[in-house]
């Protein structure tokens, strides 16, 4: 299939123009991924939110060359994002991975107490939302289908959910110079 006819389709939904995609470009696009720093584990995951990308944002392109080069800066948009993602995920994660394992082994210190007191300060939703992500592991891109909403929402709730968690656990706001 033609690069023309391609984007067209996948601009349209067509069943065998993104079949066609995923056979030609899923291999071409995970191998971006890995070069431009992603793990080997995460980087199916950014493939498929290239997927979306595309999904969101076809358009038909003339050129081979130009089609690629719009696959490389979504892929390359993706992995930043992933990797912004990880790092904002590392504190918290952190944080509640000892809390759990201080739960589940029944030896609650005042920290683990503190963070219990933060958590029941949250909203259900709020503390759903922060449970599925951060202990359960969810990506925001499954908690923005789950929520109906997009992955840049979920992004902006966990992170004033972080900010709130932390002046409940009266802890700096790592984004302020102090």
């Amino acid at each position: 299939m033609e690069t023309p006819a391609l984007s067209h389709g996948l601009a349209r939904c067509d069943e065998a123009a993104w079949a066609h995609f995923h056979e030609r470009y899923y291999g071409w696009i995970l191998s971006r991924a890995v070069s431009r720093g992603a793990s080997a584990g995460d980087a199916p995951e950014i493939v498929q939110r290239v997927y979306l990308r595309v999904l969101r944002h076809a358009r038909t392109f003339r050129e081979t060359d130009d089609f690629e080069a719009w696959l490389c800066c979504l892929t390359r948009c993706e992995v930043i994002d992933a990797a912004r993602s990880g790092k904002r995920r590392n504190w918290l994660g952190e944080k509640f991975q000892h809390w759990q394992t201080t739960r589940s082994a029944g030896q609650i210190d005042a920290r683990g107490e503190r963070l219990d007191e933060a958590l029941a300060r949250l909203e259900d939703v709020e503390r759903t939302l922060v449970s599925r992500h951060y202990l359960e592991g969810w990506s925001q891109a499954e908690l923005a289908e789950d929520a109906g909403t997009t992955v840049k929402a979920i992004e902006r709730q966990l992170s004033r959910l972080r900010l709130r968690l932390r002046g409940h656990l009266n802890l700096p706001d790592h984004r302020r110079p102090t």
